[in-house]
Protein backbone atom coordinates (compact mmCIF):
# COMPACT_ATOMS: atom_id res chain seq x y z
CA UNK A 1 0.00 0.00 0.00
CA UNK A 2 1.62 3.45 -1.26
CA UNK A 3 1.94 5.96 1.55
CA UNK A 4 0.63 9.49 1.33
CA UNK A 5 4.51 10.41 0.64
CA UNK A 6 5.09 7.64 -1.86
CA UNK A 7 5.71 9.17 -5.08
CA UNK A 8 2.76 8.89 -7.52
CA UNK A 9 2.97 8.58 -10.99
CA UNK A 10 0.51 8.90 -14.16
CA UNK A 11 0.71 6.56 -17.13
CA UNK A 12 -1.28 8.32 -20.02
CA UNK A 13 -2.14 5.26 -22.48
CA UNK A 14 -3.52 2.03 -21.66
CA UNK A 15 -1.63 0.25 -24.34
CA UNK A 16 0.80 -2.22 -24.75
CA UNK A 17 3.86 0.43 -23.56
CA UNK A 18 1.77 2.20 -21.06
CA UNK A 19 0.58 -1.09 -19.70
CA UNK A 20 3.98 -2.83 -19.44
CA UNK A 21 5.48 0.40 -17.74
CA UNK A 22 3.02 0.61 -15.22
CA UNK A 23 3.63 -3.12 -14.63
CA UNK A 24 7.15 -2.93 -14.44
CA UNK A 25 6.90 0.33 -12.11
CA UNK A 26 4.37 -1.96 -10.03
CA UNK A 27 7.75 -4.18 -9.95
CA UNK A 28 10.54 -1.74 -9.13
CA UNK A 29 9.05 1.18 -7.53
CA UNK A 30 6.44 -1.05 -5.29
CA UNK A 31 5.62 1.87 -3.02
CA UNK A 32 4.57 4.27 -5.83
CA UNK A 33 1.03 5.16 -6.44
CA UNK A 34 0.96 4.62 -10.59
CA UNK A 35 -2.16 5.36 -12.16
CA UNK A 36 -2.74 4.63 -16.01
CA UNK A 37 -5.72 6.44 -18.06
CA UNK A 38 -6.78 6.44 -21.12
CA UNK A 39 -9.35 7.85 -22.82
CA UNK A 40 -11.16 4.73 -24.43
CA UNK A 41 -13.34 1.66 -22.75
CA UNK A 42 -11.42 -1.42 -23.02
CA UNK A 43 -11.93 -3.84 -24.78
CA UNK A 44 -10.99 -1.22 -27.69
CA UNK A 45 -9.29 -1.50 -31.08
CA UNK A 46 -5.99 -0.43 -32.00
CA UNK A 47 -4.74 -0.11 -35.75
CA UNK A 48 -1.53 -2.24 -35.98
CA UNK A 49 0.19 -5.19 -37.88
CA UNK A 50 -1.02 -7.40 -34.62
CA UNK A 51 2.36 -9.05 -35.09
CA UNK A 52 5.06 -9.58 -31.95
CA UNK A 53 8.18 -11.09 -32.47
CA UNK A 54 10.64 -12.52 -30.53
CA UNK A 55 11.69 -9.58 -28.83
CA UNK A 56 8.55 -8.10 -27.52
CA UNK A 57 8.05 -11.97 -26.27
CA UNK A 58 11.12 -11.58 -24.56
CA UNK A 59 9.71 -8.89 -22.90
CA UNK A 60 6.23 -9.85 -21.64
CA UNK A 61 7.91 -12.88 -20.55
CA UNK A 62 10.30 -10.88 -18.42
CA UNK A 63 7.10 -9.20 -17.01
CA UNK A 64 5.85 -12.58 -16.18
CA UNK A 65 2.72 -12.67 -18.52
CA UNK A 66 3.66 -16.23 -20.49
CA UNK A 67 1.15 -18.02 -19.05
CA UNK A 68 -1.50 -15.42 -19.93
CA UNK A 69 -0.02 -15.17 -23.54
CA UNK A 70 -0.30 -19.13 -23.88
CA UNK A 71 -3.83 -18.77 -26.15
CA UNK A 72 -2.56 -16.23 -28.69
CA UNK A 73 -1.42 -17.43 -31.58
CA UNK A 74 2.57 -18.30 -32.16
CA UNK A 75 3.49 -18.39 -35.38
CA UNK A 76 7.96 -19.56 -35.87
CA UNK A 77 8.95 -18.46 -39.30
CA UNK A 78 9.07 -15.41 -40.85
CA UNK A 79 8.85 -14.99 -45.02
CA UNK A 80 11.04 -12.37 -46.78
CA UNK A 81 9.93 -12.26 -51.01
CA UNK A 82 12.05 -9.46 -52.94
CA UNK A 83 11.66 -7.96 -56.67
CA UNK A 84 11.83 -11.30 -59.39
CA UNK A 85 10.53 -13.49 -57.13
CA UNK A 86 12.85 -14.25 -54.91
CA UNK A 87 11.94 -15.97 -51.53
CA UNK A 88 14.15 -16.18 -48.25
CA UNK A 89 12.65 -18.48 -45.30
CA UNK A 90 13.47 -18.54 -41.66
CA UNK A 91 11.99 -21.62 -40.02
CA UNK A 92 11.46 -21.47 -36.27
CA UNK A 93 11.34 -21.40 -33.60
CA UNK A 94 15.33 -21.78 -33.47
CA UNK A 95 17.17 -20.77 -36.35
CA UNK A 96 21.07 -20.38 -36.15
CA UNK A 97 21.02 -20.05 -32.52
CA UNK A 98 18.09 -17.70 -32.37
CA UNK A 99 14.39 -18.19 -31.22
CA UNK A 100 12.38 -16.55 -33.74
CA UNK A 101 8.74 -17.50 -32.03
CA UNK A 102 6.49 -14.40 -31.19
CA UNK A 103 2.59 -14.20 -31.04
CA UNK A 104 0.20 -12.87 -33.44
CA UNK A 105 -2.92 -11.31 -31.21
CA UNK A 106 -5.37 -8.22 -32.41
CA UNK A 107 -4.95 -5.61 -30.56
CA UNK A 108 -8.46 -5.74 -28.96
CA UNK A 109 -7.55 -8.91 -26.96
CA UNK A 110 -3.62 -7.96 -26.33
CA UNK A 111 -4.09 -4.64 -24.97
CA UNK A 112 -7.42 -5.52 -22.66
CA UNK A 113 -5.01 -8.37 -20.98
CA UNK A 114 -2.01 -6.24 -20.91
CA UNK A 115 -4.19 -3.47 -18.96
CA UNK A 116 -5.89 -5.81 -16.73
CA UNK A 117 -2.26 -7.02 -15.77
CA UNK A 118 -1.33 -3.83 -14.97
CA UNK A 119 -4.55 -3.69 -12.60
CA UNK A 120 -3.89 -6.97 -11.02
CA UNK A 121 0.05 -5.48 -10.49
CA UNK A 122 -1.71 -2.78 -8.29
CA UNK A 123 -1.57 0.00 -11.16
CA UNK A 124 -4.91 1.83 -10.20
CA UNK A 125 -6.76 2.28 -13.87
CA UNK A 126 -8.94 4.95 -14.99
CA UNK A 127 -10.76 4.30 -18.20
CA UNK A 128 -12.33 6.59 -20.33
CA UNK A 129 -10.28 9.44 -18.65
CA UNK A 130 -8.23 11.79 -21.14
CA UNK A 131 -5.32 13.69 -21.15
CA UNK A 132 -5.89 17.51 -21.60
CA UNK A 133 -2.73 19.18 -20.54
CA UNK A 134 0.22 19.71 -17.80
CA UNK A 135 2.14 22.47 -16.27
CA UNK A 136 5.12 22.35 -13.84
CA UNK A 137 3.88 23.10 -10.03
CA UNK A 138 6.78 24.89 -9.18
CA UNK A 139 8.13 21.94 -6.75
CA UNK A 140 9.65 20.08 -9.38
CA UNK A 141 6.33 17.77 -10.27
CA UNK A 142 3.74 18.39 -12.57
CA UNK A 143 -0.35 19.88 -12.41
CA UNK A 144 -2.44 17.94 -14.74
CA UNK A 145 -5.76 18.22 -16.11
CA UNK A 146 -7.84 15.14 -16.96
CA UNK A 147 -11.50 15.14 -18.41
CA UNK A 148 -13.83 12.09 -18.15
CA UNK A 149 -14.93 9.21 -15.94
CA UNK A 150 -17.22 9.23 -13.72
CA UNK A 151 -18.12 9.59 -9.90
CA UNK A 152 -16.80 11.89 -8.07
CA UNK A 153 -13.30 13.50 -6.88
CA UNK A 154 -9.91 11.61 -8.74
CA UNK A 155 -12.36 9.38 -10.70
CA UNK A 156 -13.89 12.51 -12.27
CA UNK A 157 -11.24 13.88 -13.65
CA UNK A 158 -9.97 17.65 -12.22
CA UNK A 159 -6.41 18.78 -11.95
CA UNK A 160 -3.68 16.66 -10.00
CA UNK A 161 -0.60 16.71 -9.17
CA UNK A 162 1.93 13.89 -10.12
CA UNK A 163 5.66 13.40 -9.62
CA UNK A 164 6.51 11.89 -12.95
CA UNK A 165 3.74 11.96 -16.10
CA UNK A 166 4.57 8.95 -18.56
CA UNK A 167 3.72 9.61 -21.65
CA UNK A 168 2.38 6.56 -23.61
CA UNK A 169 -0.23 8.02 -25.68
CA UNK A 170 1.05 7.14 -29.35
CA UNK A 171 2.10 8.65 -32.37
CA UNK A 172 -0.24 11.88 -32.11
CA UNK A 173 0.94 12.08 -28.37
CA UNK A 174 -1.14 14.96 -26.04
CA UNK A 175 1.85 14.57 -23.49
CA UNK A 176 4.41 15.06 -25.91
CA UNK A 177 2.66 18.30 -27.33
CA UNK A 178 2.07 19.59 -23.58
CA UNK A 179 5.92 19.47 -22.53
CA UNK A 180 7.03 20.95 -25.91
CA UNK A 181 8.61 17.70 -27.64
CA UNK A 182 8.37 18.35 -31.56
CA UNK A 183 6.40 15.88 -33.48
CA UNK A 184 8.59 13.77 -35.89
CA UNK A 185 9.70 15.08 -38.77
CA UNK A 186 7.09 13.24 -41.62
CA UNK A 187 9.97 12.29 -43.66
CA UNK A 188 10.70 10.01 -40.76
CA UNK A 189 7.00 8.62 -40.79
CA UNK A 190 5.45 5.83 -42.70
CA UNK A 191 1.60 5.22 -43.24
CA UNK A 192 -0.20 1.82 -43.00
CA UNK A 193 -3.20 0.18 -43.71
CA UNK A 194 -4.56 -2.87 -42.56
CA UNK A 195 -7.33 -4.92 -42.69
CA UNK A 196 -8.41 -8.83 -41.63
CA UNK A 197 -9.35 -11.30 -43.89
CA UNK A 198 -8.49 -15.46 -45.36
CA UNK A 199 -5.49 -16.43 -46.55
CA UNK A 200 -4.39 -19.50 -47.52
CA UNK A 201 -1.78 -21.14 -50.11
CA UNK A 202 -1.61 -24.79 -51.85
CA UNK A 203 2.24 -24.64 -51.18
CA UNK A 204 3.88 -21.86 -49.05
CA UNK A 205 3.47 -22.10 -45.53
CA UNK A 206 0.86 -19.39 -44.42
CA UNK A 207 -0.74 -20.31 -40.85
CA UNK A 208 2.83 -20.61 -38.63
CA UNK A 209 4.84 -17.65 -40.46
CA UNK A 210 5.22 -13.77 -40.48
CA UNK A 211 5.45 -12.68 -44.04
CA UNK A 212 7.27 -9.23 -45.34
CA UNK A 213 6.87 -8.83 -49.19
CA UNK A 214 8.38 -5.86 -51.11
CA UNK A 215 6.81 -5.13 -54.20
CA UNK A 216 8.63 -4.73 -57.06
CA UNK A 217 6.31 -2.85 -59.05
CA UNK A 218 5.74 -0.72 -56.17
CA UNK A 219 8.66 0.27 -53.86
CA UNK A 220 8.90 1.50 -51.59
CA UNK A 221 6.01 0.11 -50.46
CA UNK A 222 5.77 -3.02 -48.89
CA UNK A 223 3.39 -5.94 -47.74
CA UNK A 224 2.54 -8.10 -44.69
CA UNK A 225 0.81 -11.15 -44.04
CA UNK A 226 0.53 -11.81 -40.27
CA UNK A 227 -1.28 -14.78 -39.27
CA UNK A 228 -4.39 -15.82 -36.61
CA UNK A 229 -5.88 -19.17 -36.03
CA UNK A 230 -8.55 -20.54 -38.48
CA UNK A 231 -6.63 -19.53 -41.30
CA UNK A 232 -7.11 -16.02 -40.43
CA UNK A 233 -4.63 -12.72 -40.91
CA UNK A 234 -3.77 -9.11 -40.55
CA UNK A 235 -3.35 -8.15 -44.24
CA UNK A 236 -1.42 -4.72 -44.52
CA UNK A 237 0.71 -2.09 -46.34
CA UNK A 238 3.11 0.52 -45.29
CA UNK A 239 5.38 3.23 -47.00
CA UNK A 240 6.94 6.66 -45.93
CA UNK A 241 4.07 9.42 -46.22
CA UNK A 242 6.57 11.48 -48.50
CA UNK A 243 6.18 8.16 -51.53
CA UNK A 244 2.44 8.07 -50.85
CA UNK A 245 2.49 11.82 -51.65
CA UNK A 246 4.50 11.22 -54.89
CA UNK A 247 2.09 8.08 -55.55
CA UNK A 248 -1.31 10.01 -55.21
CA UNK A 249 0.52 12.98 -57.45
CA UNK A 250 1.97 10.80 -60.11
CA UNK A 251 -0.12 7.87 -60.24
CA UNK A 252 -3.42 8.93 -58.40
CA UNK A 253 -2.86 6.31 -56.51
CA UNK A 254 -4.22 6.73 -52.98
CA UNK A 255 -3.46 3.94 -49.79
CA UNK A 256 -6.13 1.76 -50.27
CA UNK A 257 -5.22 1.75 -54.30
CA UNK A 258 -1.99 -0.22 -53.12
CA UNK A 259 -3.69 -2.06 -50.33
CA UNK A 260 -5.80 -3.56 -53.25
CA UNK A 261 -2.58 -3.83 -55.75
CA UNK A 262 -0.95 -5.90 -52.65
CA UNK A 263 -3.96 -8.21 -52.19
CA UNK A 264 -4.14 -8.89 -56.27
CA UNK A 265 -0.23 -9.10 -56.23
CA UNK A 266 -0.87 -11.93 -53.29
CA UNK A 267 -3.24 -13.66 -55.59
CA UNK A 268 -1.23 -13.84 -58.82
CA UNK A 269 1.46 -15.30 -56.69
CA UNK A 270 -1.16 -18.23 -55.86
CA UNK A 271 -1.90 -17.07 -52.59
CA UNK A 272 -5.88 -17.03 -52.21
CA UNK A 273 -7.26 -14.17 -49.95
CA UNK A 274 -10.95 -13.75 -49.11
CA UNK A 275 -13.65 -12.34 -46.83
CA UNK A 276 -11.55 -8.72 -46.52
CA UNK A 277 -13.08 -6.51 -44.13
CA UNK A 278 -12.89 -2.79 -42.84
CA UNK A 279 -9.38 -1.53 -43.65
CA UNK A 280 -8.16 1.41 -40.87
CA UNK A 281 -4.60 3.22 -41.72
CA UNK A 282 -2.32 4.95 -38.93
CA UNK A 283 1.14 6.51 -38.80
CA UNK A 284 4.00 5.35 -37.99
CA UNK A 285 6.76 7.78 -36.08
CA UNK A 286 10.23 5.89 -36.79
CA UNK A 287 13.18 6.05 -34.72
CA UNK A 288 15.14 7.83 -37.04
CA UNK A 289 13.74 10.87 -36.19
CA UNK A 290 15.74 11.19 -33.28
CA UNK A 291 12.55 12.26 -30.88
CA UNK A 292 13.64 13.52 -27.35
CA UNK A 293 12.34 11.32 -24.53
CA UNK A 294 12.27 13.83 -21.53
CA UNK A 295 12.13 17.83 -21.81
CA UNK A 296 13.93 19.81 -19.75
CA UNK A 297 12.88 21.35 -16.13
CA UNK A 298 9.89 18.86 -16.56
CA UNK A 299 8.93 16.01 -14.80
CA UNK A 300 7.92 13.95 -17.58
CA UNK A 301 8.99 11.52 -20.22
CA UNK A 302 7.88 9.75 -23.56
CA UNK A 303 7.94 5.99 -24.58
CA UNK A 304 6.59 4.56 -26.97
CA UNK A 305 4.75 5.49 -30.68
CA UNK A 306 5.11 9.00 -28.42
CA UNK A 307 8.76 8.80 -28.29
CA UNK A 308 8.57 7.57 -32.06
CA UNK A 309 10.11 4.41 -30.76
CA UNK A 310 9.23 2.31 -33.71
CA UNK A 311 11.24 0.45 -36.67
CA UNK A 312 12.03 2.18 -39.40
CA UNK A 313 12.73 -1.53 -41.21
CA UNK A 314 9.56 -3.37 -40.18
CA UNK A 315 7.20 -0.42 -38.71
CA UNK A 316 7.19 -2.84 -35.49
CA UNK A 317 6.90 -0.85 -32.25
CA UNK A 318 5.43 -2.64 -29.51
CA UNK A 319 8.59 -4.55 -28.65
CA UNK A 320 10.44 -1.35 -28.23
CA UNK A 321 8.16 0.68 -26.09
CA UNK A 322 7.29 -2.17 -23.63
CA UNK A 323 11.19 -2.41 -23.13
CA UNK A 324 12.13 1.12 -22.69
CA UNK A 325 9.09 1.38 -20.14
CA UNK A 326 11.02 -1.80 -18.17
CA UNK A 327 14.10 0.33 -18.59
CA UNK A 328 12.44 4.03 -16.95
CA UNK A 329 10.99 1.47 -14.40
CA UNK A 330 14.56 0.12 -13.86
CA UNK A 331 16.19 3.24 -13.32
CA UNK A 332 13.10 4.93 -11.26
CA UNK A 333 13.98 1.77 -8.59
CA UNK A 334 17.47 2.56 -8.51
CA UNK A 335 16.43 5.91 -7.40
CA UNK A 336 14.23 4.88 -5.01
CA UNK A 337 16.55 2.46 -3.27
CA UNK A 338 19.07 5.35 -3.42
CA UNK A 339 16.94 7.29 -0.85
CA UNK A 340 17.12 10.18 -3.23
CA UNK A 341 14.84 13.28 -3.11
CA UNK A 342 12.30 12.85 -6.15
CA UNK A 343 11.81 16.17 -6.06
CA UNK A 344 15.59 17.38 -5.64
CA UNK A 345 18.09 16.63 -8.59
CA UNK A 346 17.07 12.53 -8.03
CA UNK A 347 14.51 12.55 -10.62
CA UNK A 348 16.42 14.48 -13.29
CA UNK A 349 18.89 12.00 -13.22
CA UNK A 350 17.16 9.24 -13.60
CA UNK A 351 15.24 10.84 -16.45
CA UNK A 352 18.29 11.50 -18.14
CA UNK A 353 20.10 7.93 -17.30
CA UNK A 354 17.12 6.01 -18.75
CA UNK A 355 17.24 7.98 -21.91
CA UNK A 356 20.98 7.59 -21.73
CA UNK A 357 20.21 3.63 -21.27
CA UNK A 358 17.45 3.21 -24.28
CA UNK A 359 20.01 4.79 -26.91
CA UNK A 360 22.72 2.94 -26.14
CA UNK A 361 20.78 0.01 -26.36
CA UNK A 362 18.82 0.45 -29.72
CA UNK A 363 20.80 3.44 -31.65
CA UNK A 364 22.64 1.43 -33.33
CA UNK A 365 19.89 -0.68 -34.16
CA UNK A 366 17.92 1.84 -35.59
CA UNK A 367 20.49 3.28 -37.58
CA UNK A 368 20.85 -0.25 -39.51
CA UNK A 369 17.26 -0.51 -39.98
CA UNK A 370 17.04 2.91 -40.95
CA UNK A 371 19.36 2.42 -43.26
CA UNK A 372 17.96 -0.95 -44.45
CA UNK A 373 15.26 0.32 -44.84
CA UNK A 374 16.90 3.34 -47.53
CA UNK A 375 18.06 0.57 -49.71
CA UNK A 376 14.84 -1.53 -49.90
CA UNK A 377 13.46 1.31 -51.48
CA UNK A 378 15.64 1.03 -54.55
CA UNK A 379 14.28 -2.59 -57.06
CA UNK A 380 18.22 -3.03 -58.12
CA UNK A 381 19.07 -2.88 -53.71
CA UNK A 382 16.18 -4.83 -52.64
CA UNK A 383 17.07 -7.77 -55.27
CA UNK A 384 20.24 -8.16 -54.25
CA UNK A 385 19.63 -8.04 -50.47
CA UNK A 386 16.34 -10.91 -51.24
CA UNK A 387 18.65 -13.00 -53.24
CA UNK A 388 21.96 -12.85 -50.27
CA UNK A 389 19.41 -13.25 -47.36
CA UNK A 390 17.98 -16.59 -49.75
CA UNK A 391 21.43 -18.08 -49.91
CA UNK A 392 22.48 -17.44 -46.20
CA UNK A 393 20.63 -18.88 -43.24
CA UNK A 394 22.70 -17.05 -40.99
CA UNK A 395 21.47 -13.88 -43.14
CA UNK A 396 18.83 -14.61 -43.38
CA UNK A 397 18.16 -15.22 -39.33
CA UNK A 398 19.95 -11.57 -39.12
CA UNK A 399 17.30 -10.35 -40.86
CA UNK A 400 14.43 -11.66 -39.41
CA UNK A 401 15.95 -10.69 -36.00
CA UNK A 402 16.37 -6.77 -37.16
CA UNK A 403 12.77 -7.01 -38.25
CA UNK A 404 11.54 -8.03 -34.81
CA UNK A 405 13.71 -7.77 -32.20
CA UNK A 406 17.01 -5.55 -31.66
CA UNK A 407 19.69 -7.97 -34.02
CA UNK A 408 22.72 -5.21 -34.83
CA UNK A 409 25.93 -7.71 -34.90
CA UNK A 410 26.93 -9.47 -38.12
CA UNK A 411 25.77 -6.07 -40.24
CA UNK A 412 29.47 -6.44 -42.15
CA UNK A 413 28.61 -10.36 -42.95
CA UNK A 414 25.41 -8.73 -44.68
CA UNK A 415 27.75 -6.49 -46.62
CA UNK A 416 30.08 -9.49 -48.07
CA UNK A 417 26.78 -11.39 -49.12
CA UNK A 418 25.47 -8.82 -50.70
CA UNK A 419 28.42 -8.18 -52.63
CA UNK A 420 28.65 -11.71 -53.50
CA UNK A 421 25.43 -11.71 -54.80
CA UNK A 422 26.27 -8.89 -57.08
CA UNK A 423 29.02 -9.99 -58.32
CA UNK A 424 28.15 -12.63 -60.64
CA UNK A 425 25.39 -9.50 -62.14
CA UNK A 426 29.08 -7.59 -62.41
CA UNK A 427 30.47 -10.35 -64.86
CA UNK A 428 28.06 -10.51 -67.19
Amino acid sequence: MASDNAPRILVVGGGPAGSATAIALRREVPGAHVTVVDKATFPRDKTCGDGLGPGARRVLDGLGLSERLKPFHMPMSVAISGPGGVEALARGPLMEGHDLAGYVTPRLALDDLLLTAARDAGAEVREGVSFEGATPSGDGRERVALSGGSGSGSEAGGEETFDLVVGADGAYSAVRRAIGVERPDMRHTHIAMRAYGTVTHPDKPVSDTLRFDFLESLLPVYGWVFPLPDDGANIGVGLPVKHLKRQTARHGRTLRDLFDLYVEDLERRGFSVSGVGKVATHQLPHAAARTPLTAPGRAAVLVGDAAAMINPLSGEGIFYGMAAGVQLAEELGALERSGTDWRGPGLPGALAGFEGAHRRRFARHYRECHRAQRLMRSRTWAGIATRAVAASDEAMAHVALMLFDEQTAGSRGLVRLAANSVRPLLRR
